[in-house]
């Protein structure tokens, strides 16, 4: 019997219960472990855009766990890292000591400038940084196919793949309870960040041709949670806040559709966008509104799941609700279309078993 190959797992990011890059990670991890892989998690406790810890705090910490991993790099057949700027000791020493290393990227280094606006007269730092991690990568993981085409223009090399974001479609499923929330209602899950189009819902809510008795329940929290009180205490809207991992799928199970109407804010949705909030809503069967953004879009329009909108469009995402609330039978066959294909072609399982062939092929060429 052959030994089982182990992988280490390295995270800048700090994961967080309830953050999509938390739940990424977790469902990867578990996938890969399903195909034979022991996966060792090697993460930060002080990074992530919702942490209030000093630079020095988390410049430790990065040396910490890099370190950590370092004295351990020969227990590993390969290296996996959720792409950061600051992997770049960790990435080239694992080079050096012929292990191979697979990034994952799940964005341009302008979304830094993005996130954290002073930081944008380094962005020549920060892409220096990335280029030479990912030109010394054994290879690349995209999740969208426009992130992948940038990243082989980027890196140099065609060492890239794209593999998505998927569901757990064991947790995600059109079976299974409601969460009981009276009335009708049109769902958004994620955090209240301005790229993902929260000022805009609030836009479309107030129109008046926003179907009547119809609310808007949000789950999630974040930067942009003060917009919220600006909605008249009518009943229209209804925030319950961050929701255990497992209290989500009834939520969606309910909903009239699931909004995901993501805004190419300073161009960093430009190479496409892949969220979970997508696959998640259409695996419990519920329609999605979308946003005109490459990859979700086309992916709505080839599953026929759901309604796609311009980005940053009250009126459109308004009249596509409307849609869905006077047609429930279109809105039950774009849901059963969402969940179909979802099962068939995105779930994590598949998800892992995508990374485990290129895991694979990447520790046999090192002779591991």
């Amino acid at each position: 019997m052959s030994r089982e190959r182990r992988l280490a797992y390295l995270s800048l990011e700090t994961p967080r219960p309830g953050q999509a890059s938390q739940t990424h990670i977790a469902e990867i991890i578990a996938s890969l472990e399903a195909c034979g892989w022991e996966v060792e998690l090697f993460a930060t406790t002080q990074g992530g855009a919702s942490t209030r810890s000093s630079f020095l705090r988390r410049l430790l910490d990065y040396v910490r766990i890099q370190a950590r991993l370092v004295r351990r790099l020969g227990d590993f057949d390969a290296v996996f890292i959720r792409s950061h700027f600051m992997a770049l000791p960790l990435a080239l020493l694992a080079r050096w000591r012929k292990v191979p290393v697979v990034q994952e990227i799940n964005g341009t280094p302008a979304d830094i400038g993005v996130t954290y606006p002073a930081l944008k007269p380094l962005s020549p730092v920060f892409s220096w940084l990335y280029r030479v991690q990912y030109r010394a990568a054994s290879h690349l993981i995209a999740v969208t196919s426009g992130l992948a085409d940038w990243a082989r223009e980027f890196a140099g090399h065609d060492r890239v793949s794209t593999v998505s974001n998927g569901a757990n479609t064991e947790l995600f499923r059109p079976e299974g309870p409601t969460a009981g929330l009276e009335g009708r209602y049109v769902a958004f899950v994620g955090g209240l960040v301005a790229w993902h189009g929260i000022d805009t819902m609030l836009a479309a809510l107030a129109r008046p041709d926003w179907p009547q008795g119809v609310r808007l329940v949000i789950v999630g929290d974040g930067v942009k949670r003060g917009k919220l009180g600006s909605v008249p205490a009518d009943g229209r809207l209804l925030w319950l806040g961050r929701l255990p991992y497992g209290d989500v799928p009834p939520v969606l199970r309910g909903a009239l559709a699931a909004l995901c109407v993501i805004e190419d804010q300073d161009g960093r949705s430009a190479s496409g966008v892949a969220p979970l909030k997508l696959f998640e809503a259409m695996a419990c069967g519920v329609p999605v509104i979308a946003s005109d953004l490459p990859f979700q879009a086309e992916i709505v329009r080839q599953a026929a799941a759901g309604l796609v909108v311009p980005p940053a469009d009250p009126a459109a995402i308004a009249a596509a609700v409307k849609v869905l609330a006077e047609a429930p039978d279109k809105a039950s066959a774009l849901g059963r279309n969402g969940a179909d294909y979802v099962a068939r072609e995105a779930s994590w399982q598949q998800r892992g078993r995508e990374i485990d062939r290129i895991l694979s092929e990447r520790a046999r060429e090192a002779g591991r």
